[in-house]
C-alpha cells in the first residue's frame, strides 16, 4: 500500500525480519513509519523473500513494441563514418545499432533472434543474407505479413518516418551482426527503393 493506496495485496511478514544492526550482505527494506505497525529495528529480507523477487523479476516478458517511435529526446542519433573500403568518398552514416536498437529491437531482440511464434529471427535470415535489396527495404518500410506463424510486421520505416540514411545503416548492422557476414549496401542502392516507396505511399 506504499505503492497502491487501494491495493487489497495481503502482508507476509514471514518472509522479512527485524535487526538491530545490519550484516554485510543484508538487504534491508526501507518500509515509511505510518506502515511499520509498531515494528522496530531494521526490516531485513529473507533468502525466500530475494528469491521470490528473483523468480517474478524472471518472468517479466520482453516489452512489446506499440508502434510509436521513441521519443527524441531519449536517444541522440550519432553519426559516423561507412567502414565501406569500396568508396573512395564514404558516406556519413547513423549508428546503424543505435538504430536497431530503437526501431527493431523490441521484436528482434538483441541477440537477433526474435521470439520464438512471435517475431523472426534475423540471425542466419534468408531475406538478410540475401542479395534481394528490394524485398528487403520494403519489408523495412513497409511491413510484412507473409508468415502466417510469426505476428504481423507493422510498417516501421513510415510509422517511425526513416530516412533512406538510418534504412542502410540498420540493413548493414543486420547484414554484419550475430555471426551475419553478408555484403553490406550502399545508400545509392537504397536512396533508389525507398524514394519510390514514398512516392507510391502518398498516393
Amino acid at each position: 500500500r506504499t505503492v497502491v493506496e487501494q491495493s487489497i495485496m495481503p502482508a507476509y511478514p514471514w518472509l522479512f525480519e527485524t535487526k538491530e544492526e545490519l550484516n554485510e550482505d543484508d538487504v534491508e527494506v526501507i518500509v515509511p513509519d505510518e506502515f511499520r505497525k509498531g515494528v522496530k529495528g531494521k526490516i531485513v529480507a529473507s533468502k525466500e523473500a530475494l528469491h521470490l523477487v528473483a523468480y517474478l523479476q524472471s518472468l517479466k516478458q520482453t516489452p512489446l513494441p506499440d508502434g510509436k517511435p521513441a521519443s527524441d529526446f531519449l536517444y541522440q542519433k550519432k553519426k559516423q563514418e561507412s567502414d565501406n573500403a569500396q568508396s573512395d568518398q564514404p558516406s556519413l552514416l547513423p549508428d546503424g545499432n543505435l538504430l536497431y536498437v530503437n526501431n527493431c529491437q523490441a521484436c528482434h531482440q538483441a541477440n537477433g533472434e526474435g521470439l520464438k511464434g512471435a517475431f523472426p529471427p534475423l540471425k542466419g535470415s534468408t531475406v538478410v543474407l540475401g542479395d534481394d535489396l528490394e524485398l528487403f527495404v520494403n519489408i523495412i518500410m513497409l511491413g510484412y505479413d507473409a508468415r502466417p506463424e510469426y505476428a504481423t510486421m507493422n510498417a516501421v520505416g513510415l510509422d517511425n518516418k526513416l530516412t533512406p540514411e538510418e534504412v542502410t545503416a540498420i540493413i548493414n548492422h543486420e547484414k554484419t551482426s550475430w555471426g551475419n557476414n553478408a555484403k553490406t549496401v550502399t545508400l545509392e542502392e537504397v536512396n533508389k527503393i525507398v524514394e519510390y516507396i514514398n512516392v507510391t505511399a502518398k498516393k
